[in-house]
């Protein structure tokens, strides 16, 4: 009987409750975060007033862009559609 118990379980974690990613969804949500993550150093960025902190902003926005553009190639060239994606305010 403990067998069936375990044999179930081992079916319920790992073939029921595993998640199922597909590189699609990734390369969305990772564009996506990337977008949020931009916004928010933008925003740092128009509201700092530290030298030394707006250097080390302005390098994390050059970066993140940078991403970016990454992202979005790879999901030009894999052909990925999505309905849509809001950037800066903007329905792509």
């Amino acid at each position: 009987m403990e067998k069936y118990f375990k044999s179930a379980k081992i079916f319920y974690y790992e073939m029921i409750r595993k998640p199922v990613h597909r590189p699609a969804d990734s390369l969305v949500e990772q564009i996506r975060d990337t977008s949020q993550r931009l916004k928010s150093a933008y925003s740092r960025f128009e509201n700092e007033n530290n030298e030394d902190l707006l250097d080390s902003i302005i390098y994390e926005i050059q970066s993140l862009k940078a991403l970016y553009r990454y992202l979005i190639k790879q999901a030009k060239e894999t052909g990925l559609e999505c309905a849509e994606i809001s950037v800066f305010g903007e329905v792509i």
